[in-house]
């Protein structure tokens, strides 16, 4: 009994993670490129209901991504017999790779900070250089404030004031 139950769950479990992640909305492509970026691929000469179609199809586009990864994962479980000879799958040892290497940068803001407003470019003391990638504004006055930069589940990067405990979504420059 104990047995079905646990093969259970971990049968459903994908299902249940693929809705969660589902629920996850991919940004705009307005919010995920640079202003440069948007006139080089043209997407600033395309009109509102073309923006809002491709905005669209990235969705749709991630969601089969996602329901991909489930349908591999569900259909790899190795599958045996129980003694009435139904069948069922097993969850196998090590199905999950080891979590990727932390893609975290901690560091400070050179400097005078006074928060952001549109396409602001941040100079860390690490000598790197991240800008806003969200037309967002925030106005604060700080003396070289932490930051902790990382990935979000999109891979797009994020930088979090840390003792303000405000996030940004920012792309490197250098």
């Amino acid at each position: 009994m104990t047995k079905n139950v646990l093969l259970t769950c971990s049968l459903l479990s994908p299902l249940f993670l693929g809705s969660a992640l589902h629920a996850q909305v991919i940004p705009d492509i307005e919010e995920l490129m640079t202003p440069d970026e948007l006139r080089a691929t043209g997407v600033n000469d395309l009109s509102n209901a073309e923006k809002r179609a491709l905005n669209e199809w990235l969705q749709r586009f991630r969601d089969g991504e996602i329901n991909a990864a489930i349908e591999e994962a569900v259909a790899e479980a190795p599958v045996s017999t129980d003694t009435e000879n139904r069948v069922i799958r097993t969850e196998p040892e090590d199905v999950y790779p080891p979590p990727r290497e932390s893609q975290e940068i901690n560091s400070r803001i050179a400097g005078e900070f006074s928060g952001w407003e549109g396409r602001t470019r941040f100079t860390l003391e690490n000598g790197q250089v991240w800008e806003q990638r969200r037309g967002s504004r925030w106005k604060v006055s700080l003396q070289s404030p932490e930051v902790r930069l990382y990935q979000n589940f999109l891979g797009a990067w994020e930088m979090e004031i840390v003792d303000e405990d405000r996030t940004i979504g920012v792309r490197r420059i250098r």
